[in-house]
């Protein structure tokens, strides 16, 4: 491997609309901000877009700000991150984004004004990291994905699976019609967001209880459609469910209440996944509950992956188009060596880091109920744009259409990753 000196960075940015409010932690986005890094080296530029989401990423920095300003923060940020390479080399990404992430995390803390969650700065890199992965694999003559991953990484991605089911996003606002389309189509399991908060309910114990209510009769509304499907995708036939409560729930005791109403209504064997029940700040211990609790916001780093895997959670939420591939790379090492599960879940990101998304996630585990492999994507629910924005993806690379809920995986799949790493239509936002 080469060392690869950093000539210039630049950034540009593009905000992209959705098609309805889409709601969780409580709260709305109606818009999601792409910026677009551009990085080049002595030989070669790579450029490559990242979907901002503070909400998701630091949901207090959100709160505090108008959302356009907060996005504006995180941009700075990245920002901050390109100036910093320039003039600098490497020999891999892992070591340029380490090389930069504490002096990020400060100086994002004084854009915002505040302590900002480590997501929040890795959400803001994404883009850099890609686009410096793909300057790696062009300097040193890397075809395909699996050229990218690390030697000691690569037995935690040995799978070379032949469908990825899609795992479609059900927000507060969809509803029944939509939900129906969606098993309709093939969908074998489902994102499910509670924890919301229920406008004109004070904060605290108020808040808590109509939460719950409200969760509670989601759950009942979406197994009740669900029940009267099947999939071949699953070991026992049924459709599974993956509830997100984006660390909503105060207490061990009233998660307990949810999780008695699921056995009730016959749900609760059907959770494949709960995903952050609680803050990232509360360590409360989950390995006795019974089904598989799972760690997104609160994994933001190999430290925090195996903090969460002794607090008894089972599984984490890998996010290479949000947490970067370079410490995606090292939480899939970790969960592999614990023995425990993971997925690929979205940020409700664009066709192009959908398809990273994608070759990460073809070669990791099947979830403990699935047959295939499964990925995360929803922006085909969400962008207004999204078949504009197909059209970005590199010449050659399609977006494969759904058969029966999955994407059917080829050879070529494998052998055309290199794709990835040539010029795309994010290229025309640096044209003057």
């Amino acid at each position: 491997m080469k060392r690869i000196n950093v000539r210039k960075g630049d950034l540009e940015f593009v905000r992209e609309p959705l098609r309805a409010p889409f709601g969780f932690k409580g709260r709305y986005l109606t818009e999601l901000w792409q910026t677009v890094a551009k990085v080049e080296s002595d030989n070669f530029t790579a450029v490559c877009p990242c979907v901002e989401s503070v909400l998701w990423s630091d949901a207090a920095v959100f709160g505090e700000n108008p959302p356009a300003v907060s996005s504006a923060m995180m941009m700075m940020v990245t920002g901050r991150a390109l100036k910093l390479l320039e003039g600098s080399s490497f020999v891999t990404p892992e070591e340029a984004i380490g090389g930069i992430l504490p002096e990020l995390i400060s100086y994002a803390a004084s854009v915002c004004g505040r302590p900002v969650a480590e997501t929040f700065v890795l959400n803001s890199l994404v883009g850099v990291d890609f686009a410096l992965w793909m300057l790696y694999a062009k300097e040193n003559g890397v075809t395909s994905f699996d050229g990218l991953i690390p030697a000691d990484v690569k037995p935690a991605m040995s799978h070379r699976h032949t469908a990825l089911a899609q795992i479609p996003l059900l927000s507060y606002a969809v509803e029944e019609e939509e939900i129906k389309r969606c098993l309709d189509s093939g969908i074998s399991l489902l994102k499910i967001k509670i924890g919301k908060s229920i406008p004109g309910v004070p904060a605290g114990e108020a808040d808590m209880k109509a939460m719950l209510e409200w969760d509670i009769a989601r759950l009942q509304q979406i197994h009740t459609i669900a029940s009267h499907y099947e999939t071949p995708h699953t070991k026992d036939g049924k459709i599974l469910y993956y509830l997100d409560a984006n660390g909503r729930y105060d207490n061990r005791s009233r998660l307990e209440a949810l999780l008695e109403a699921a056995d009730k209504m016959g749900a609760l064997p059907r959770i494949a996944l709960l995903e952050e029940p609680f803050a990232p700040e509360n360590h409360t211990y989950v390995g006795d509950l019974p089904l598989c609790l799972n760690a997104d916001e609160s994994a933001h780093s190999l430290a925090d992956v195996e903090a969460r895997l002794r607090m008894g959670y089972k599984a984490v939420a890998l996010k290479p188009i949000a947490k970067t591939l370079s410490v995606s790379f090292r939480m899939v090492q970790a969960i592999h060596n614990a023995g425990g599960q993971c997925l690929c879940a979205d940020l409700t990101v664009n066709p192009l880091l959908a398809e990273w998304n994608k070759q990460f996630a073809a070669r990791i585990a099947p979830l403990a109920g699935m047959k295939v492999g499964c990925v995360e994507i929803n922006g085909d629910q969400n962008y207004s744009r999204w078949e504009e924005l197909k059209t970005l993806l590199p010449e050659g690379l399609d977006f494969a259409p759904l058969q029966n809920g999955v994407f059917p995986l080829s050879d070529a799949f494998f052998t055309d990753s290199g794709k990835l790493f040539e010029q795309n239509g994010y290229h025309n936002c640096f044209a003057k």
